[in-house]
């Protein structure tokens, strides 16, 4: 399992809508391009569905993603189908403001196809640490967004 944690002058509401907003994580992730909510969800619930849209270098591919845990301004987590990895957010008070922490971890095997592509190189050598870099990347412009809005 990997987490990244960051401080974020902002209350748990606004940080909230920022991150269960699927069609926007376009904004902050160097890799997800965003997302849209699958009928007949239309936001962030247990069992919920969405489909995100990615993209490293040349490479586009979607993701099946399925809402895990919803706890309304403290939890945010979602499986991905394709690569078994779940995703989540964990917002925790602080002070006047609150730690948000971003974590994946496998929740099983990835298909065929995944391992191949990831073998391969060629959405980036190293995967696994380019996603721990990509999730530093994305909680500094979620916290740039919350504490500027």
């Amino acid at each position: 399992m990997d987490e990244v944690s960051i401080s974020v002058a902002a209350g748990p509401g606004r940080v909230w809508r920022l991150i269960t907003d699927v069609t926007g994580m376009g904004r902050f992730s160097p890799e997800c391009t965003g997302g849209r909510w699958v009928a007949p969800a239309s936001g962030p619930a247990v069992g919920a569905r969405f489909r995100g849209s990615n993209r490293r270098g040349l490479i586009f591919w979607a993701t099946d993603c399925t809402v895990v845990r919803c706890e309304e301004e403290k939890v945010f987590a979602f499986d991905v189908a394709q690569s078994k990895v779940r995703w989540g957010y964990r917002i925790e008070p602080d002070g006047a403001g609150v730690v948000l922490t971003e974590w994946r971890e496998h929740v099983g095997r990835a298909n065929l196809l995944i391992r191949a592509v990831d073998a391969s190189g060629v959405v980036g050598f190293r995967r696994e640490r380019l996603m721990v870099e990509g999730m530093r990347e994305t909680l500094a412009r979620i916290r740039e967004v919350a504490e500027r809005e």
